[in-house]
């Protein structure tokens, strides 16, 4: 009978006895067995280990194409931001050159003006300074009128500016 047999009808006279089993003959199976076993759980922790490497490799993927995104966007957005101020730049240059146009111009208009000023102070001063002469004296009247006709001609700006100082400060003690 066979082992399968045996174990299937209790009944039988069969005995351990008989069922003899060569120990020996089964340690290099056995040895084989566990060897692929061993094997078999290398084998399922090594593929554990590449899931979670795949994983990870995948969850960093994802990670860096969004930080690539993300940068490319950064970028497009800075260029933008140059070219502005790009634009910005060259408004500005027109701006300051125009001004400093305008700003020469104005000096030249008020330079004229202050000319314009002088001048009109000093013949202001000379004939004030005229008539007092004449008032106080008499008889030299033809000497002052040549002499404020000379001083009624064209004077320099530095020459008006003098005059009318020296004018006002005589005009001050007097």
């Amino acid at each position: 009978m066979a082992t399968a047999d045996a174990r299937e009808q209790p009944d039988s006279t069969t005995t351990n006895a008989e069922l003899e089993v060569d120990h020996a003959a089964l340690d290099q199976p056995r040895g084989e067995w566990q060897a692929a076993q061993e094997a078999a759980a290398h084998a399922e922790n090594q593929l554990s280990l590449v899931l979670e490497r795949l994983e990870t490799n995948a969850e960093r993927r994802t990670a860096d194409e969004a930080a690539l995104q993300a940068a490319v966007e950064q970028q497009a957005e800075l260029k933008r931001a140059i070219k502005t101020l790009a634009d910005q730049r060259e408004t500005l240059r027109k701006a300051r050159s125009k001004a400093q146009r305008e700003m020469e111009e104005a000096r030249k208009r008020a330079q004229a003006a202050e000319a314009k000023y002088d001048e009109a102070l000093l013949v202001e001063v000379l004939a004030a300074q005229k008539s007092k002469d004449l008032s106080a004296s008499g008889g030299q009247a033809q000497a002052v009128d040549e002499e404020a006709d000379a001083v009624a001609a064209p004077v320099a700006e530095s020459t008006a500016q003098t005059t009318a100082a020296a004018v006002t400060a005589r005009n001050a003690g007097a």
